[in-house]
């Protein structure tokens, strides 16, 4: 049986012409996804932010269902089942939009089936694909499962005990109880968007919670079996009275890092009486967990700890992008018939597109010559451990791309864990973000209990839980050792990472170290790289020194003035211009020039808007404000345009 999951935003653009240029977003979803399961087995699964360089983007997932279908050598018409993680919720959280006619629709328009497939379409309950993504994968025969998030379906999570395919709902809980609504109280007051979560738990190492510790309690109030309430309108009183929000262009002061102290300690006593009832209660010793909370991995980390549960397995794909993954498992599991097969518990996250054969990779390369040059090397892990070992920082794309929010080996920035400098160069010089948040170390599954102290029962292959490094590491680490001696540690094995594997042994034998600083590949404006020319772009304008693609070992030009305006600008995702006319401070009018995305508005000079209109290069036109080169560039570096060689031909999307 072949099941396609799906998240996403269920509708076309109002005019379709077969792609999605045009799409608008809607801002209910989030994480868009696609995933193709086979007789039980994920075959495929990718991110739609990945393909359209939108992160985050909550756009039907058209892209990544073309490459689902693409990596698994299927078509459309040979989909049993199209599942979709939602149902549309209830009361003032309904979206009358979700219903089977309306993807049927959409499916037989996107995909371009004869007629729309609606006896083969399928939705399902949110919090439920949150638990099976979990619960399905993780090899368990029977758990607790827990998941929370700010809400889904008009609730925020489920407490479930699963025992093979029995499964029974312990607790629902609701929106106005919504752990990740509480969590999220306090990101405004820090200067933290949406979707800024994990930084406020990297913040909160360096913060007392005990400040307002008492601020949190009064905003929840623990009950019996395992209960509680929340009222965030007390909490928020509460912040309002501590100042003004912290600017983006500020440092932060001891009042940020002990509001995210409290916060995190008031999410991990919450969960604790949660779970610590449910475990007593049930008897069970497995734990599953999803939903956009349990990305917390220092909360993971601390259960994981516990001795609550002999077994801990986290969805590495906990958001909202997993529920297509659940989806999916609901979809094999209800519709499959008596004979269908079990499904294969999860042991590696490296579903998505995978980088061109040898000669096409080559071929994509030559496609940026001027501004990158590159040759073969017949040992690609021991050349880019010596580079590493001496000290450069690299970029590192091989095999499949990862499903999920993290880099674990094919789409990674990599660098020496030793020198705690490397920490401040990357997040400056490479990431482009805050100072203080911290990088995880990869580390081979022969030695990680050397350098780790590694909870018993629980998969820490997939960066879901924070664990302490052992104190006499905790100096030789010091790139990858957080504030409280802690790290976010990914265990490598051989059999399923072989090339991976064989860099940090590589590294191991030149430093005696067999750990690399490993974070995902992207600067802070876009999602983790996909494609060789993703991966191109993100070095061209970062300072990474080298990268590693396939057997390729890729170096950088310079990026001058003459290099930047013969580069051919062309718009990103749903971005458009503008022009109009404001008045200045001496009454008369003048004009301006404005590049609108979904998220942003930039004004931009009348070169760039003239250059960007025509998207053509300008290489011959010797009349340009000097200026024009650095503009553009900064547009790209911030992922607002794409610049490509004047006779870049794109490869044709999935």
């Amino acid at each position: 049986m072949i099941v396609m999951g799906l998240q996403g935003q269920p509708h076309l653009p109002r005019a379709f012409s077969g792609d999605l240029r045009g799409a608008w977003e809607c801002g209910w979803y989030h994480d868009s996804a696609a995933v193709l399961m086979i007789d039980g087995e994920v075959v495929a699964a990718i991110e739609e932010e990945r393909l359209t360089r939108r992160k985050h983007t909550g756009k039907l997932p058209l892209l990544a269902m073309r490459a689902c279908l693409e990596t698994a050598h299927c078509g459309a018409g040979d989909v049993d089942l199209f599942a979709f993680g939602e149902q549309g919720g209830s009361g003032k959280h309904r979206d009358p939009s979700i219903t089977v006619d309306a993807w049927s629709i959409v499916l037989q328009a996107a995909l371009g089936l004869a007629a729309p497939p609606r006896t083969r379409v399928k939705l399902f309950d949110h919090h439920l694909c949150h638990a099976l993504s979990a619960y399905a994968l993780s090899g368990y025969d029977e758990a607790l499962v827990f998941t929370a998030d700010g809400f889904g379906d008009g609730i925020s999570g489920y407490v479930i005990e699963v025992r093979g395919r029995r499964l029974e709902i312990l607790e629902q809980i609701a929106v106005p109880d919504s752990l990740g609504g509480l969590y999220q109280t306090a990101l405004p007051l820090l200067g933290f968007g949406a979707h800024d979560e994990f930084k406020m738990m990297g913040l909160a190492p360096y913060g007392n919670p005990s400040t307002y510790r008492q601020a949190y309690a009064s905003a929840y109030w623990l009950e019996a079996e395992g209960r509680y309430q929340l009222n965030r309108s007390v909490l928020q009183r509460h912040l309002a009275e501590l100042g003004p929000p912290r600017r983006p262009d500020e440092g932060f002061s001891a009042r940020d890092c002990d509001l995210a102290a409290a916060a995190q300690e008031a999410l991990e006593d919450i969960a604790f009486h949660v779970l610590r009832y449910h475990s007593g209660a049930t008897g069970a010793r497995n734990l599953c967990a999803a939903g956009g909370v349990m990305q917390n991995c220092a909360l993971n980390g601390r259960l994981a700890r516990s001795g609550l549960f002999e077994r801990i397995f986290v969805q590495p794909a906990a958001g909202d992008c997993g529920l297509a993954l659940g989806a999916a498992c609901l979809g094999h599991l209800q519709h499959g018939g008596a004979g269908a097969h079990a499904i294969a518990p999860q042991s590696h996250v490296f579903l998505g597109r995978p980088i061109p054969e040898e000669h096409a990779l080559a071929a994509q390369l030559r496609r940026w010559d001027g501004l990158l040059s590159f040759r073969r090397c017949d040992e690609i892990a021991q050349t880019a451990a010596q580079l590493l070992a001496a000290g450069q920082v690299l970029g590192w794309v091989q095999g499949r791309s990862e499903f999920g929010p993290r880099a674990l080996g094919n789409r990674s920035i990599l660098a020496d864990p030793r020198d705690a400098a490397n920490k401040d160069r990357i997040n400056a010089m490479v990431k482009k973000r805050e100072a203080f948040r911290p990088f995880a170390p990869a580390v081979r599954s022969e030695d990680a209990d050397r350098y780790f102290e590694l909870p018993e029962g629980v998969d820490c292959s997939f960066m879901t839980v924070v664990v302490p490094v052992r104190q006499e590491f905790q100096p030789v680490l010091g790139a990858v050792t957080h504030v409280d001696g802690t790290a976010r540690v990914q265990v490598v094995k051989r059999g399923h990472n072989a090339l991976f594997w064989q860099l940090l042994e590589a590294f191991g034998g030149l430093t005696g170290v067999p750990v690399l600083l490993n974070t995902s590949f992207n600067n802070n404006h876009e999602p983790i790289v996909d494609s060789v020319d993703d991966a191109v772009t993100c070095f061209l304008t970062t300072g990474l020194d080298a990268l590693a693609i396939g057997p390729f070992l890729v170096s950088k030009a310079e990026l001058s003035p003459q290099r930047v305006l013969a580069l051919q600008p062309v718009l990103g995702d749903g971005g458009s211009l503008a022009t109009g006319w404001a008045q200045t401070a001496d009454g008369n009018l003048e004009q301006f020039y404005v590049l609108l995305d979904a998220y942003r508005q930039i004004s931009i000079s009348s070169a760039a808007y003239q250059m960007l209109a025509a998207g053509t290069s300008v290489a011959q036109d010797g009349g340009l404000a000097a200026g024009l080169a650095d503009e553009l560039l900064a547009l790209w570096e911030q992922r607002a345009i794409h610049l490509r060689p004047a006779s870049f031909i794109p490869p044709s999307a999935p």
